[in-house]
């Protein structure tokens, strides 16, 4: 005749242990650690290209405008005033929709779902894309939805 034993947790026990998984766990993975915050620069045609992909052939100017990347892949990113200056442009944004693509260690990583800029050159999107993990040297770049070839801004600042 074999004997089965049973082991029961004390619920005291198991309590504990929940709240410290709780408590140690839950931090770190809502805090989504940064690996990028910076100013986006438009681009000039001169400029290198970053990841095989081409500045846009006009000079791009903008306003206060930001990316903010983490570690979990959200990524925030608000452009302001993003237009090709006169007297080469009108000083008007003519790109209706762009998306922001994460470059790592000079790679290609992911990209945002396409996001809105007004006639003023103004968006914002938060998204969660991937490829953010072990994310070195990142960079993030503002293509047009319709010409992923080129970018319009960057988090690259030449000067």
């Amino acid at each position: 005749m074999s004997t089965m034993r049973t082991s029961r947790l004390n619920p005291v026990t198991a309590v504990a242990a929940l709240a410290t998984l709780a408590l140690t766990a839950s931090p770190a993975l809502a805090s989504g650690h940064g690996i990028l915050r910076a100013e986006l620069v438009g681009s000039m045609p001169g400029d290198p290209p970053i990841a095989t992909i081409n500045p846009g052939g006009r000079p791009w100017v903008n306003g206060p405008s930001t990316a903010r990347v983490r570690e979990d892949g959200r990524i925030t990113v608000v452009t302001s005033a993003l237009v090709i200056p006169p007297p080469v442009g009108t000083g008007v944004n003519p790109v209706a929709s762009v998306v922001a693509t994460l470059v790592c260690d000079g790679a290609v990583e992911s990209s945002t779902a396409p996001f809105a800029l007004d006639a003023a050159g103004d968006g914002s999107t938060s998204d969660v894309i991937t490829g953010t993990r072990h994310c070195e040297d990142p960079i993030v770049l503002i293509q047009p939805a319709a010409n992923l070839a080129r970018f319009i801004a960057s988090t690259v600042d030449d000067d």
